[in-house]
């Protein structure tokens, strides 16, 4: 004989455990009401809501190269790794950088790049150099 309260359901237990919704959420989703999902957590609901509930949090993308990859309550998942669209656009702007860092290595290969930046340098040294020194007296 079992005692103190009852075993939860599977529903119970993908509604909350996997899915991670609360009672209004999944009355919402499922479009019954929220005592129905109390009696479902308890009793067990239709495999097709467990189904449902799994459905709506699993959205795997099914294009071309996209293999094992899912989409889930606003994160990009694939095995271990998440992706938020924040960590997106921060990998977008890095990938900016080491493009254009990449572009001024390649020039500066270049004769024409290395002559540049020395011209640059003689032009800062000239400018340095015809400024008035201002001197301290003591």
């Amino acid at each position: 004989m079992q005692r103190g309260r009852k075993k939860k359901s599977t529903f119970y237990h993908v509604r909350w455990n996997t899915v991670g919704l609360n009672e209004e959420r999944a009355a919402e989703i499922l479009g019954v009401s929220i005592e129905e999902i109390q009696r479902f957590d308890q009793d067990g609901g239709p495999v097709m809501a467990e189904r449902l509930l799994l459905l709506w949090d699993n959205k795997r993308i099914s294009a071309e190269g996209w293999d094992g990859w899912l989409f889930s309550r606003g994160v990009l998942r694939r095995k271990n790794r998440r992706w938020t669209p924040e960590m997106i656009l921060r990998l977008s702007d890095q990938d900016l950088e080491l493009n254009a860092l990449r572009n001024d290595l390649e020039r500066l290969r270049t004769w024409r790049g290395l002559s540049t930046v020395f011209v640059d340098k003689l032009v800062c040294l000239a400018r340095e150099s015809q400024k008035p020194r201002r001197y301290k007296s003591h």
